[in-house]
């Protein structure tokens, strides 16, 4: 079934039930008169051309003078056999202003239609001071009718406008809800520009090649001085140099990031190169470089950016020959609310004097709410990508920053 066809039917629903309910409405709305009870317009019962007996107009005449001219007269339950005395008791008028006409309720009818002329009678009798007799009809007259509500015409048209604007407002079953279908055009264009994002990141970023994951040789012949030169190289000459170190994979759950080791083997790399270097795990949910480097701090970075401890409670120095380390003890479950401390600047301002590096251990590129909180005040950052290199989300992202950027492998 197409789409239109669907949007059809969805408004004609709409409409007929519009409908229902807009005519069930007016029904309950418009009740029949009550029983024995007519509503009389006093002007038009003294100027009706029906009323022909001089007698009977002159008493309506004679009546009205008496109330106000837009007032309601109530005769309840009005039967023969009444006194005029009687008949006057039972009359109330109520006064709501002088404007014209007048309305007359009389209850406890057995024929709503002759009221006009029965209240004549009674109005007649009345003046006179005679006993009231038995109603009697003298002359037809015609009891003004309720305005009934055009129950039909007005349900369609309400009914027909619910089911216009069901129709226009209703969104687009093919753009919300439909399953995707593969568009070749559109999906070449997403891959090339996909493949496009990576190829400048590559094109822009310094490559450092494939770093083994250990150092069993050594660490110049493992790859890791000329690595850490070239970076150093591509980093300019700031000092210090605020490196942020990133995976572009996820990590099983209980290994240890390959980021983490290849962060720990350049920072062992440039302090040979005499480089006073800090690693920094600001992997809060999940901190990892203490256990890695088997250190067993006062207190973690998390504790210390809530103020729970002291800058020296974190740091564990010569963690490595030449390379201290800032590591974490508890998960945090808002890293981002963690780093939007002013404690975190602080911290940042305390160490810069003290080294010449500064490495931040971050979790996946543009995977968690505090990756750009933590890069922010980097000067670069390095990629370590997987298998098939950088993927095109993290090369779009490392773009869109604006900073220094290095690819290496993990091998």
């Amino acid at each position: 079934m197409s789409h239109s066809i669907k949007k059809l039917i969805y408004s004609l629903l709409a409409a007929v039930i519009t409908a229902a309910a807009a005519g069930l409405f007016c029904i309950i709305c418009q009740k029949p008169e009550e029983n024995g009870r007519a509503v009389i317009n006093f002007t038009e019962i003294a100027e009706s051309e029906s009323v022909v007996n001089t007698e009977i107009s002159r008493s309506v005449s004679a009546f009205r003078k008496g109330v106000t001219r837009k007032g309601l007269l109530e005769l309840a339950g009005a039967k023969s056999g009444l006194t005029a005395p009687e008949l006057k008791e039972m009359l109330s008028v109520e006064r709501l202003g002088d404007s014209s006409g007048a309305e007359i309720i009389l209850r406890g009818m057995e024929n709503p239609s002759e009221a006009p002329i029965i209240l004549i009678n009674i109005l007649i009798l009345a003046e006179k001071d005679e006993e009231i007799p038995a109603f009697e009809v003298i002359s037809p007259f015609e009891l003004p009718k309720k305005p009934q509500l055009p129950i039909i015409p007005l349900s369609a048209s309400i009914g027909i406008i619910a089911g216009l604007i069901c129709y226009a407002a209703m969104p687009s079953y093919r753009r919300e809800h439909r399953v995707r279908r593969v568009d070749t055009e559109n999906d070449y264009r997403t891959a090339l520009s996909m493949q496009e994002y990576i190829e400048d990141a590559c094109r822009s970023a310094a490559n450092l090649g494939e770093l083994p994951l250990t150092a069993p040789e050594g660490l110049e012949k493992s790859g890791y001085t000329a690595a850490a030169e070239a970076l150093m190289s591509v980093m300019g000459n700031d000092s210090p140099k605020i490196i942020a170190v990133s995976p572009d994979f996820r990590t099983k759950s209980g290994e240890t990031s390959p980021h983490i080791k290849i962060a720990s083997y350049l920072a062992c790399a440039l302090a040979e190169k005499g480089s006073r270097t800090v690693i920094v795990d600001c992997m809060l949910k999940n901190p990892s470089v203490s256990g890695y480097f088997k250190l067993n701090p006062r207190g973690g970075l998390s504790e210390m950016l809530y103020g729970k401890c002291a800058v020296w409670d974190i740091v564990s120095v010569n963690a490595r020959k030449g390379v201290d380390v800032i590591g974490g003890r508890e998960s945090c479950q808002s890293p981002r609310e963690a780093f939007s401390q002013p404690s975190w600047e602080q911290l940042m301002s305390y160490i810069a004097p003290q080294y010449d590096v500064i490495i931040l251990c971050v979790s996946k590129a543009f995977d968690c709410a505090e990756w750009k909180l933590v890069t922010d005040r980097c000067d670069g950052i390095l990629v370590v990508c997987g298998e098939n290199g950088i993927s095109a989300e993290t090369a779009k992202g490392v773009l869109g920053l604006d900073k220094t950027a290095a690819l290496c492998g993990a091998g």
